[in-house]
């Protein structure tokens, strides 16, 4: 089962999704962080598959932080989730290392979006 690491300065956020993700039988999680220099600290520590990261955090937003992990974690899928995906285009998204772009919102779309980006990862 895929390992996911919630990434959000919002504790309300993290639990929500938290609780979505581990109702079903797709994933676990394996951690959260409120800030991109804990989430950088806690992917070393835990190895995830994903790293589910929100845009906006303080200490280090969620485009510096895929950029770091990028390169100390070069095969963690990158899953950037945010109220503000308009300010993100998928060439800079790409360019720094993001494999996806979703919206928060429903938590259905984020899940069915994880599963699919785990289904095409290759081995």
């Amino acid at each position: 089962m895929p390992s996911v690491l919630i990434v959000d300065d919002s504790e309300d956020v993290r639990y929500v999704v938290r609780k979505f993700l581990e109702g079903g039988t797709t994933f676990t999680v394996c951690g959260e962080a409120a800030d991109g220099l804990d989430a950088i600290k806690k992917a070393e520590e835990l190895k995830p598959d994903v790293v589910l990261i929100d845009l906006r955090m303080p200490k280090m937003n969620g485009i510096e932080t895929a950029m770091v992990l990028r390169r100390v974690l070069p095969k963690v899928q990158i899953v950037l989730f945010s109220n503000y995906t308009d300010e993100i285009g998928t060439t800079l998204a790409s360019a720094v290392g993001i494999n996806l772009v979703v919206p928060k919102g429903s938590l259905a779309d984020i899940a069915k979006s994880l599963k699919a980006l785990i289904d095409i990862k290759p081995s």
